[in-house]
């Protein structure tokens, strides 16, 4: 079977590293000449039970994705060291009344669902996080892990590479039809199946075959402290700004989410905001030097969920992961496999089907796409 792939994200990445794995012959295409979009920018937290709070379906996705994290390293031949992954769970802080109702919420419904969580304070938060500010009084540590977004989609472009997947950057994707894809400069390239998984360029794509995903990109700021490793020893998540330290890079703080489009203009304002609030939290931070700052588009689908179906004979979606396509990429290219290859999915699919059909008089097509 050939499979075109269209995105070069994470989640492009490793749905075309699962087919080519299974004896497909893959190509990928992406616009762009690297991934340097939601993939490159997350922040790289693996935590379901510190997003959500209750029993929906994209908790139980992201709980059954976290839990086949370390087979995914495994099976890509990674040690965890190499991508910084840490299975060190996650400090949900408090630092006013607020915070407090929100932490006892929060531990209401992970009682409620078995997971078990541990209540910090006083002399046993400062031994598990001395670097928090003193007048964090208390945290909520969440089974969690984490992970480098970035060396992770270096290691899954490797993989692909070495398996024979045609990596088709700086190629993009103006139509798909039944026959295959249409590229930018007028090419068309023969498949047997299409996999779009293009991040928040995939509604325009997705529109052109009939199908409606109406969403906006969703744009986040980051920005990355100079700081010793040791500082922090887990990723702290307040609700202002949540911060993940990385080996040898410091400390990643985010995010902004502003609804703007396309646009990726700088906020020195947000940045400035961020900074504020990881200082307040992790004193520590008072001296250090902001190293880097960027901006990324999350893909976000209007109903909420992710898209990850078979929406036509031939075409599969993945799209809409929104602030969790990291933590999401395991499952989801496991499902995409599955669903190419007729094979059994590994989770429930049903609530992230397309949330409506188009018919064929709407189809429109973009001049270009990723």
């Amino acid at each position: 079977m050939r499979v075109a792939v269209v995105g070069g994200g994470v989640i492009g990445l490793a749905c075309a590293w699962e087919l080519v794995r299974a004896g497909a012959e893959v190509l990928l295409f992406d616009a762009a000449p690297e991934a340097r979009e939601a993939s490159w920018a997350a922040a790289g937290m693996l935590a379901p039970h510190h997003e959500y709070d209750d029993d929906g379906p994209l908790w139980r996705l992201g709980v059954a994705s976290l839990a086949r994290y370390p087979a995914f390293l495994a099976a890509l031949g990674v040690e965890p060291e190499a991508v910084d992954y840490r299975a060190t769970g996650g400090l949900l802080p408090v630092l006013d009344a607020a915070d407090r109702a929100r932490l006892a919420a929060k531990r209401a419904f992970l009682d409620r669902a078995g997971v078990a969580c541990v209540p910090l304070a006083g002399q046993a938060l400062r031994a598990r996080e001395p670097g928090l500010a003193a007048d964090v009084v208390e945290a909520l540590d969440i089974p969690a892990s984490q992970i480098d977004p970035r060396r992770l989609t270096a290691v899954l472009r490797e993989r692909c590479a070495a398996l024979g997947v045609a990596l088709g950057y700086r190629r993009p994707i103006a139509a798909i039809d039944g026959d295959g894809v249409l590229e930018g400069d007028g090419n068309r390239v023969a498949c047997d199946h299409v996999v779009l998984a293009s991040g928040a360029w995939t509604p325009a794509l997705a529109a052109a075959s009939g199908v409606a995903l109406p969403g906006e990109p969703v744009k986040g700021q980051l920005l990355r402290f100079a700081a010793p490793d040791g500082l922090l020893g887990r990723f702290v998540h307040h609700h202002r700004a949540y911060l993940v330290p990385r080996a040898g890079g410091g400390v990643v703080v985010g995010a902004t989410m502003v609804r703007a489009g396309f646009d990726r203009a700088d906020d020195p304002a947000a940045i400035a905001a961020l900074a504020t609030e990881a200082r307040r939290l992790v004193p520590g931070l008072a001296g250090a030097p902001i190293v880097e700052t960027w901006t990324g588009l999350r893909p976000r689908l209007q109903h909420g969920l992710p898209v990850i179906a078979t929406v036509r004979p031939g075409l599969t979606i993945a799209t809409g992961h929104y602030r969790n396509g990291i933590l999401l990429t395991p499952i989801s290219a496991a499902a995409v496999a599955a669903l190419v290859l007729g094979s059994t999915p590994p989770c429930d699919l049903v609530p992230f089907g397309p949330p409506c059909p188009m018919s064929s008089s709407s189809k429109t097509t973009p001049s270009i796409a990723s």
